[in-house]
């Protein structure tokens, strides 16, 4: 149970980051990213954010998730399209008021990845109870961040399991069920046995020793950390700068 609950994080500079340096910057991110509303803000912020990705994940990780991204994108531009076809006065939009949610999204997986993939979920167990907030809140959160890898590990899993079955001479609707069923539903059933595992470890982890951190010494950040918090808030203040000042961009009606 307890090795369910563990992950070993790669050496780097974004895992010798403190873990509350990535929580917060998670957390900036998040709220920044809502507050903000310019293409140009917005694109300056996921360019920045994406060497902590590349920082904490293997490149090829990164760049499925970013194409992934790109044909959602794709996808919302043709489709509204098409519905301005059909109703002319219904959509009004542009392609950069179209991209502001999908950068959005593209500034939260850089962050999440950071985070997830670069810190030991012990250490990050141990420091959300050091900081005394309440179970309720560590325990899913600790859940919801090691799932990431987990994830990941599992989409690995099938994949390499899926290649070994031979394809050959087959039809393309044939295909298309044997990708259904030889992917998408082996990742189902194990997206919820991972949750219920890691859910369980989570809970056995806080039952009982919420009293045995309360009084450890927190350890202090190190000039990297600082500099990293320096340069993301320089970021941020460069990002509000573009959205008060820069070229304004019709909004889509929602």
């Amino acid at each position: 149970m307890q090795a369910s609950f563990l992950t070993n994080a790669s050496d780097g500079f974004i895992a010798g980051l403190d873990v509350r340096v990535k929580l917060l910057l998670c957390l900036m991110g998040s709220i920044v990213s809502i507050a903000l509303s310019s293409p140009l803000s917005l694109g300056l912020l996921a360019l920045l954010t994406t060497p902590l990705a590349l920082g904490a994940a293997r490149p090829t990780i990164v760049f499925k998730l970013y194409i992934i991204n790109i044909f959602m994108f794709i996808f919302a531009i043709v489709f509204s399209a098409l519905i301005g076809l059909a109703v002319p006065n219904l959509v009004r939009w542009n392609i950069f008021s179209m991209a502001v949610p999908f950068l959005r999204m593209i500034i939260s997986i850089n962050l999440l990845i950071a985070l997830a993939l670069s810190t030991p979920v012990q250490l990050l167990f141990d420091r959300l109870q050091n900081l005394r907030l309440p179970s309720w809140l560590f325990i899913p959160l600790s859940v919801a961040i090691r799932f990431i890898p987990t994830f990941i590990d599992d989409c690995a899993q099938i994949r390499d399991a899926a290649r070994l079955r031979s394809g050959k001479g087959l039809s393309g609707l044939y295909r298309l069920f044997g990708l259904w069923r030889g992917l998408l539903v082996p990742l189902a059933f194990r997206m919820l046995h991972s949750a219920d595992d890691l859910a369980a470890a989570a809970e056995l982890k806080g039952i009982g020793v919420a009293s045995r951190y309360g009084g450890r010494v927190q350890p202090k950040l190190s000039i990297r950390d600082w500099l990293v918090l320096a340069l993301a808030a320089w970021a941020i203040l460069i990002a509000v700068v573009l959205q008060k000042f820069g070229p304004q961009f019709q909004s889509m009606p929602m």
